[in-house]
């Protein structure tokens, strides 16, 4: 596992209003949540077809162990939504009627990355039960990339916002980033890709108050190391396995 290389970015500031990012976090999803202009729920706003609760997203350098994390920050700080062009909330366009997805997304930010380690010592090897193909990554080490990080759990019928306290659950983890022009997806997303050698990650609502859940960790299952499939993009190919460790925390606001 190899320690996040920090590459400097200029302080470029983009000004980014809600209403200019309507469902861009992901655009394919099926709508089903409460949707709409009425956002009663406390905190959230209207994009014009979706409610929407602004929250800041601070991806960990180290997982929940201690130990080098494989999806890192870019090093200047937690990401906060709609600051230079990041998209990080909480979306009611869910699946199965079910609302309140989290969403992180930089791909519209000149200034925010995140940073993802692929290292050798990561691939799943022949004669792991993980193992499906030889690991041929676009790059060995790690990179800031622009990159896309969201949990499905309304697919698995689970709602982030009406959390407890204390309680937990697993959902899909869809792990995008872009490297030369080429979308590749590294997601722990069993239950979305329904790959037979991946896992879910795991969400947990550390604390709540009246109006819900309002701080949350997500890491790999039971605090190990999470593993997903290399896929380029048009998804033809196997690019191999990988161990991954990552520590997410959101808070809202």
């Amino acid at each position: 596992m190899t320690t996040a290389v920090r590459f400097p970015l200029l302080p470029l500031v983009v000004s980014v209003a809600i209403a200019a990012m309507p469902g861009s976090a992901d655009a394919g999803k099926p709508a089903g949540g409460g949707g709409g202009t009425k956002c009663p729920a406390a905190g959230s706003v209207s994009t014009g077809r979706d409610c929407i609760i602004p929250v800041t997203t601070t991806i960990r350098d180290v997982d929940a162990n201690g130990l080098p994390a494989d999806i890192a920050s870019d090093g200047f700080g937690p990401y906060s939504h709609g600051a230079n062009g990041v998209i990080s909330w909480l979306t009611d366009n869910g699946y199965n009627r079910v609302d309140w997805d989290w969403q992180f997304d930089t791909y519209a930010s000149t200034a925010r990355l995140v940073n993802h380690s692929l290292d050798p010592e990561d691939a799943v090897q022949p004669g792991d039960p993980h193992y499906t193909a030889p690991a041929n990554p676009p790059f060995w080490g790690a990179l800031p990339l622009t990159s896309r990080v969201t949990v499905k759990c309304t697919l698995v019928y689970n709602n982030m916002l009406t959390m407890t306290a204390g309680s937990s659950f697993t959902c899909p983890l869809m792990n995008k980033f872009n490297v030369a022009g080429i979308d590749y997806a590294l997601s722990p997303a069993q239950s979305f890709n329904h790959f037979p050698e991946v896992t879910d990650a795991q969400v947990r609502c550390n604390t709540a108050n009246a109006g819900g859940c309002n701080d949350w960790s997500i890491t790999p299952i039971g605090l190990g190391r999470a593993v997903a499939r290399l896929v380029p993009e048009g998804g033809a190919s196997n690019d191999g396995d990988f161990y991954l460790r990552f520590h997410i925390h959101i808070t809202r606001p």
